[in-house]
């Protein structure tokens, strides 16, 4: 009878807890899911990736890989058809301030998104990427769930519209690195970015960090998931001190 009881139990918890998820799905996220499976990969985390059959585990590093692509594609359009009389270099700066790290962290939090990753993580910076890792894993998963027309509907109507203010996007910096070295050719100051790939112990996920150098004195480290963006982390972490005066 206790045996029964507990199942029954465990049973009603799965129960709320699957249909907790499906309301955020449904009124936070903006979809209908119908492989709800997916939807929970998206959202959990390698540190705390489930072990399936055949020795494989189930997390949200290919979906976020796939949802990356998926993102500049339907970005890409969207900006396309929205700025008809700009060039190549315009559309993509724009589009980078839109999938930049910062930003996808922003979204993720809007949405509700970290309040239902998985993970296992407690390093501040891991944890706080992770959010908008889990963005671009959940966009896959929209993708893989719905196909690519109503990944593009459900972007530029649910998140363009409502998230992301395009006139005070294009007012902010977002390539820090490349403004920083400009600013070092014009004062004669030699800016330097000694970057190097690490991993973390308590995820064990590959990370990178890099020390800013001016003139061969250190100035600050920055992290990220590449090269690149752990780069442009130093860079953004200097900006304030060399140029008070912008919006970041």
């Amino acid at each position: 009878m206790k045996v029964i009881k507990y199942l029954q139990h465990k049973i009603k918890l799965l129960f709320v807890k699957e249909k907790e998820f499906y309301l955020f799905l449904k009124k936070s996220i903006g979809v209908t899911p119908y492989r709800m499976s997916v939807y929970r990969s998206a959202l959990t985390h390698k540190s705390a990736s489930q072990q399936q059959r055949k020795g494989s585990s189930s997390n949200n590093e290919r979906l976020e890989f796939l949802g990356d692509a998926i993102l500049d594609a339907v970005i890409g359009e969207y900006l396309y058809e929205k700025f008809p009389d700009q060039q190549e270099g315009f559309l993509s700066k724009v589009r980078s301030k839109i999938v930049s790290r910062d930003s996808l962290n922003q979204l993720a939090c809007d949405l509700d998104i970290d309040k239902f990753v998985m993970s296992q993580t407690n390093h501040n910076k891991t944890k706080k990427n992770l959010y908008g890792n889990a963005f671009e894993a959940l966009v896959g998963a929209i993708f893989l769930d719905h196909g690519y027309n109503y990944t593009y509907r459900w972007f530029t109507k649910r998140i363009m519209h409502n998230f992301i203010n395009l006139r005070k996007l294009l007012l902010t910096e977002s390539d820090f690195k490349s403004r920083l070295i400009e600013w070092g050719q014009k004062v004669k100051t030699k800016v330097v970015f000694d970057t190097f790939e690490s991993t973390d112990l308590r995820s064990k996920r590959t990370v990178f960090i890099s020390y800013l150098h001016f003139d061969n004195e250190f100035k600050v480290n920055g992290y990220g998931n590449s090269k690149k963006e752990a780069e442009q982390d130093a860079a953004k972490n200097i900006f304030p001190e060399v140029f008070p005066e912008k919006n970041i």
